[in-house]
């Protein structure tokens, strides 16, 4: 039967896993031996929640704003002290750049660009100013 450690190691070779994800992928064996074989590949470096949620905030930077990057990172077991580590301050110019590549889909409606915007992870008050620029065709260049 195979170990802990090698069904582990066979996963984290296709993807990066949080500690969390990987103890649930590792449920149907003994506790002790999955502890074990975390504390073993953290130890190796092959283990890293802030790595994996900093790749993860890389890639969909300027698609999700940083509301929906937490909860999606939070699903995946990332901790708090991570969270505030990697997840980047609200960029109003990220939410401006959406709005301006789907211009032709919201002219004259604010409530689904603002929707659109919020459904992105964007705050209210980033979605109403981008909105704001996109009328006065402050995204034109």
């Amino acid at each position: 039967m195979e170990s802990a450690l090698s069904r582990a190691l066979a996963l984290i070779a296709r993807r990066d896993y949080t500690e969390a994800e990987l103890k649930k992928k590792l449920s149907g064996y003994p506790e002790p031996e999955v502890e074990a074989a975390i504390k073993r590949l953290k130890g190796w470096g092959y283990l890293d929640d802030r790595r994996v949620a900093e790749t993860y905030v890389r890639v969909r930077r300027g698609r999700w704003g940083p509301r929906k990057l937490r909860w999606h990172l939070k699903q995946r077991g990332v901790s708090e002290a991570d969270l505030e580590a990697v997840l980047p301050e609200e960029d109003r110019e990220a939410a401006l750049r959406l709005l301006e590549k789907r211009r032709t889909r919201f002219l004259g409606k604010k409530e689904r660009a603002v929707r659109f915007l919020l459904g992105r992870g964007y705050s209210l008050e980033t979605a109403l100013w981008a909105w704001d620029r996109l009328q006065e065709g402050g995204g034109e260049g």
